[in-house]
């Protein structure tokens, strides 16, 4: 468990000078928080198999209702006064494309476009 400190300590240090030198794209690079914590859990033997459950079910509760007031909080966004006859279909697909991290290759998409003459 030292170790794990010592890291997530690490990554919080790198972030924030990252952040003060404006590199952002960099931050992308840092190793996750939650993913160091659950490979710390993950590599305890499985002689404790039951305290290993135990941990993933409780670490796994926070990031599920994250999630589930993310969803909720796009919701309202999207079901707002001025949308008000959004059917069940379009709502799922407007939640999809708000929830779901997407960055098109721009370049390759213009230029698989067939260039328009002009008239």
């Amino acid at each position: 468990m030292d170790r794990l400190t010592a890291d997530l300590e690490n990554v919080a240090r790198q972030k924030a000078i990252l952040a003060r030198e404006h590199k952002w794209s960099d931050i992308e690079n840092i190793p996750k928080p939650d993913k160091l914590v659950f490979e710390t859990w993950n590599a305890i033997p499985d002689t404790y198999m039951n305290m290993k459950k135990y941990a993933f079910g409780v670490l796994s509760i926070f990031g599920s209702t994250y999630f589930c007031e993310q969803v909720f909080s796009s919701i309202n966004y999207i079901k707002s006064k001025y949308r008000s006859r959004l059917t069940d279909d379009s709502l799922q697909s407007c939640v999809k494309i708000k929830v779901t991290s997407y960055s098109p290759d721009i370049e390759k998409l213009c230029s698989d476009v067939q260039k328009q003459k002009s008239h």
